[in-house]
């Protein structure tokens, strides 16, 4: 063979291998992930509070070359009704930043950011230039939901931002970059680009086609939030949660990622991707299987079957901790607003009035223990046995397990085995916080973050000042059982609930007279445990 043939020979087979490989990406489903470097396309913030003279801060970033159109939502505590809703348009390499604090009693957001939302809250909101309240309107009145009404219910929570798609940088695009004087050109070009008029011929261009210059989706976006308290001085921070692969086109189901502000839409569910894939703890790869809406596929990718973190409450240094638990998508599987009939797996309760409460709760029932042998079903009678044991320790493996468990022969009809002790709890909201300390010293509101939906761990009772905890979140406490206890049914081959958060741990001490005050936030660490259904994949 000669040169020239060689070479046409190597260009054809490259060619093939390509075309092989373009068949071969071509095929592959796509699926949604958390991204550890914490660039996306959603980002979930697990957390703000109003409450007790604290603010939380926020912000978010554009790291990509394109104009970004972003939902901006905030969900109050109790089940996830929407607060606050509105379109953020952000400039190439932008950033927009914005606080949440309390105004004689009602949560507002403010923000002295100039980047183009819409409406316009630089310029024009609720209360004047960049104060806009949280509305309650989504909890009262026709949408009563059963739960607490004032506003104040607002005033703890969680929130989400989800990339619509990007701007055509020849149009929308360049209105929302920023010119030298630090002000995006044409922030009001935006604002009537979604106005409807009572003449629909003079409709703005996006009320008569929402994908007007919209391009695909393709993130690039990180956040982070921190919990501030000027009055004493303290302040923690977290990072937003990334998920890549939410959506790969503009009008996934047909239905347009890019909607009208005051629209509860894009959420969580308004994505055409039902598959999720996560990195279980022994470093394989597994994906989702059998899901059919994205919320599922969102929830597979925060499930955990076990959570895990340390908790301190040393009075030299007035250690004190609580814990976020936040259920991210609950609100999808047990309020009524969203599910026919609720709940629906993994949670095992709905959204309800129950009959020893005067308003709603979702309460699900979780353990403060560790089950050290999956292999036991819950169908089985003899469950409970040397299964669970006590969750919570001190930092030198101290719990309120028996030191001896062992037993020599007996004759039959023998007693009952022992049952190593364990708790069972609940937590009732999509946002729980767990205090750690004497619980006759908790007041209404938690210290750190001044929580009203809190439970509270009395570790001082066992003499510990400070450890670690585990809580059991797929087997449950259940009366109608025979065992008194039932695991949760998986949800796309993972098994347990989907949660996010972490640990806020406070500090104050004296030297020389001079007082600090500071303190620290710890994501929650937790396990992965794979379901019946599906088997994880080696990368």
């Amino acid at each position: 063979m000669n040169r020239k043939n060689l070479t046409s020979a190597v260009l054809a087979g490259l060619a093939g291998a390509a075309g092989i490989a373009a068949t071969a990406t071509a095929q592959v489903a796509p699926t949604m992930s958390l991204n550890p470097d914490g660039l996306g396309q959603v980002l979930i913030y697990p957390y703000f509070t109003t409450r007790n003279d604290n603010a939380t801060l926020l912000s978010v970033v554009n790291t990509t070359g394109n104009s970004k159109a972003v939902k901006v939502r905030f969900l109050e505590a109790e089940n996830s009704r929407e607060v606050l809703d509105f379109n953020l348009y952000m400039s190439p390499y932008d950033v927009w930043t914005a606080a949440l604090l309390d105004v004689d009693g009602t949560p507002h957001l403010l923000t002295a950011d100039s980047s183009c939302t819409v409406p316009y809250l630089f310029e024009d909101a609720s209360g004047g230039p960049g104060l806009q309240e949280f509305l309650p309107f989504k909890f009262t009145g026709v949408n009563d939901d059963l739960g607490t009404q004032e506003i104040g219910r607002a005033a703890e929570g969680h929130f989400e931002m989800i990339e619509m798609g990007e701007l055509d940088p020849l149009t929308w695009g360049a209105d929302v970059t920023h010119g030298s004087n630090r002000l995006p050109a044409d922030c009001g070009a935006l604002v009537d680009a979604w106005t409807d008029s009572s003449n629909n011929a003079n409709d703005g261009a996006w009320i008569m086609d929402e994908l007007d210059g919209i391009l695909p989706p393709t993130g690039g976006l990180f956040g982070g939030a921190a919990v501030v308290n000027a009055a004493t001085g303290f302040m923690v921070s977290y990072d937003a949660k990334a998920i890549n692969g939410f959506a790969s086109i503009v009008d996934p189901l047909g239905v347009a990622l890019h909607q009208e502000p005051g629209s509860e839409l894009p959420g969580l569910n308004s994505s055409d991707v039902f598959t999720g894939t996560v990195f279980l703890d022994d470093g394989s790869v597994l994906a989702s299987t059998g899901l059919t809406r994205s919320v599922d596929a969102v929830s597979f990718l925060f499930m955990h079957d076990q959570i895990a973190n340390e908790y301190t409450t040393e009075a030299a240094i007035n250690g004190q901790t609580e814990w976020v638990l936040t259920f991210p998508t609950k609100a999808f599987y047990v309020d009524p607003l969203n599910v026919p009939v609720p709940p629906l797996d993994p949670f095992v309760t709905p959204w309800a009035v129950r009959t020893d409460e005067d308003f709603a709760t979702a309460c699900e029932p979780v353990i403060l223990g560790i089950v050290t042998d999956r292999a036991v079903p819950s169908s089985d009678p003899d469950f409970g046995r040397d299964v669970l044991i006590s969750g919570i320790f001190d930092r030198e493996e101290q719990s309120t397990s028996p030191e001896d468990t062992t037993r020599p022969p007996i004759v039959s009809p023998a007693p009952p085995d022992q049952v190593v002790p364990f708790d069972t709890f609940e937590l009732c909201y999509e946002t729980n916080i767990i205090r750690f300390g004497d619980g006759d010293e908790a007041g209404d509101t938690t210290e750190i973050l001044g929580s009203v939906t809190f439970t509270n761990f009395d570790n001082t009772v066992l003499g510990f000042e400070s450890g670690w905890v585990n809580i059991e979140m797929l087997t449950y406490e259940d009366e109608v059982s025979p065992s008194g206890f039932s695991d949760r049914v998986g949800l796309g081959g993972l098994a347990g609930l989907p949660v996010v958060g972490f640990a806020a741990q406070k500090f104050g001490n004296s030297n020389n007279g001079l007082a600090a005050v500071y303190g620290g936030i710890y994501q929650h660490k937790g396990t992965k445990l794979v379901s019946a259904v599906a088997a994880p994949v080696v990368p």
